[in-house]
């Protein structure tokens, strides 16, 4: 019973670091709040496949 407490607690740990790792790379990732990239230049703003 002990070896499956310890598998079990190790498997759910793993998901939870996973799970806290990608949510802080994710965080540090996204762009500021109202910041927009730059367009691409040579391209048409009204119909983006003519360069």
């Amino acid at each position: 019973m002990g070896m499956i407490a310890f598998y079990a607690g190790l498997f759910i740990g793993v998901l939870f670091g996973f799970l806290f790792s990608s949510l802080v790379v994710y965080s540090r990732a996204k762009p500021e709040a109202g910041e927009l990239p730059d367009p691409a230049e040579g391209y048409s703003q009204v119909d983006p496949l003519k360069p």
